[in-house]
């Protein structure tokens, strides 16, 4: 495992080894996607229009050949179509990590399918926002969360305590296993009897330690489901195993159509991912806000705490003991009115303890403008469809709203009037933007409405 590996890098957006060919590795060399070089609109990837599990091999001394990636799509698109089987990937880390990964396939997808596979290691909590990580030898690794992953470490610093969505309690490590990319799409995903996943346990570039998981034998897979925004929905099961610097996880839980998202990584069984939202939003009532979220699924939830702040630096309890739904994987409706909104700007925060007594912040702060008294009776509601942003305003009056977005950097995609008459009224606006979470806002002088969405995501 730690012998010195020559690299050769791929300088081209894709290499293909046609029907029947192969890509074998011959002798301790390392093969390099040009790390960071792909993007969500250019991904660079080696394409394997060969379906057999052989189609990668590596030969040699000790088999000691791997394939970098590490970045998210920096990548390989495997044209596996109906086949089925155990299909092998090696994945390596450096000069000195080899991270073997295989999905075994037990149930054919429908279509000319293809999937699309990479890893890359992350920060020390796997967070997204700070600067990027130095590992040696020499290597700069992306500190990104996946495409569509909305609640890893956005608000963590490394080394500090504060874990507010549990990212301390993942490995430093992503995969991407994606066979519902546009383009390359099945018409129903393959079934997957188990996964083998391999990160680095010990040395200079360890993805385990402190300040993460503990016990380290307690990992699972989890992975991120971009239709209800969650991970705590379902849980991997397995064995876990360490040989010489690298220790791997065996997923031995079914994965079907339905259960098979592109983004994955280890957690601790004990203190997993945990839930997000699909909403939270609060708008105008007569004067008070009206707060409304809705989790998809809950684990150990006791109860939760709504704040509020003006300035970022001074809170006030809104509400505390809502009571949760313990532990559950259907959708719950929470709602709570604050009778005495702060005038101009605030933010909402919300809170869930557990029954341990741990409290984490759940999802992003929302955005409130204090607002009149007169849309008692006005509602509004939006949701994001196929082609566009469905926004229902169901008003008391004839009235005018600005209706905009933005994305999470505070950059307007766009801004304009709109003129609502008494009663529904139904507006389609284009979601033609790239993928990633932004901020609704419908509001005039009486109604000031906020909701998080997420656009371009599968």
């Amino acid at each position: 495992m730690n012998k010195l590996l020559p690299t050769i890098a791929l300088l081209v957006s894709s290499v293909v080894a046609f029907s029947q060919a192969r890509i074998v590795i011959n002798g301790a060399t390392a093969v390099t996607i040009v790390e960071h070089g792909g993007t969500s609109a250019t991904p660079i990837y080696i394409e394997l229009n060969n379906p057999a599990t052989n189609a990668i091999m590596t030969v040699g001394v000790n088999n000691l050949g791997w394939i970098i990636s590490e970045a998210e799509f920096d990548m390989i698109k495997w044209d596996i179509g109906t086949t089925t089987g155990n299909y092998q990937i090696p994945w390596g880390l450096g000069t000195t990590y080899a991270l073997p990964f295989a999905l075994n396939i037990t149930g054919a997808g429908v279509g000319a399918g293809s999937i699309l596979f990479a890893t890359y290691h992350t920060d020390p909590d796997n967070g997204d926002g700070h600067a990027p990580y130095n590992l040696a030898p020499n290597h700069v690794y992306p500190d990104i969360t996946p495409t569509g992953v909305t609640n890893m470490g956005a608000m963590n610093t490394p080394g500090s305590p504060s874990n507010i969505d549990n990212s301390y309690d993942a490995v430093d490590r992503f995969w991407i296993i994606d066979p519902k990319a546009a383009g390359f799409a099945y018409g129903t995903s393959p079934t997957v009897g188990g996964i083998k996943f391999t990160y680095a346990h010990s040395g200079v570039s360890a993805e385990y330690g402190a300040p993460n998981i503990n016990p380290e034998a307690d990992l699972i897979a989890q992975r991120f489901n971009t239709s209800l925004h969650t991970w705590g929905d379902w849980l991997g099961s397995g064995a876990w195993a360490t040989a010489g610097n690298t220790a791997s996880v065996n997923n031995t839980a079914g994965v079907t159509n339905a259960t098979f998202f592109r983004a994955w990584t280890l957690s601790n069984s004990i203190n997993p991912l945990p839930i997000t939202l699909s909403s939270f939003t609060a708008q105008c009532d007569n004067g008070a806000a009206f707060i409304q979220w809705t989790t998809q699924s809950e684990l150990n939830d006791d109860f939760f705490t709504v704040e509020k702040t003006a300035d970022n630096i001074h809170f006030e309890i809104v509400q505390t003991n809502v009571p949760g739904a313990g532990t559950t994987s259907l959708p719950s409706n929470y709602s709570i009115t604050d009778n005495s909104p702060f005038e101009g700007t605030s933010y909402y925060i919300l809170f869930q303890t557990d029954y341990d007594g741990n409290q984490t912040q759940v999802g992003d702060p929302i955005m409130y403008t204090g607002c009149g008294t007169n849309a008692a009776a006005t509602t509004i509601n939006a949701y994001n469809t196929t082609d566009n942003i469905k926004v229902q305003i169901n008003s008391t009056e004839a009235d005018n709203y600005n209706i905009s977005l933005v994305n999470i950097l505070g950059q307007t995609m766009f801004s304009g009037m709109h003129a609502v008459s008494l009663g529904e009224n139904d507006m389609l606006l284009p979601n033609n933007l790239s993928p990633g979470v932004y901020i609704l806002n419908v509001k005039n002088d009486k109604i000031n409405y906020a909701k998080k969405m997420v656009i371009g995501v599968r």
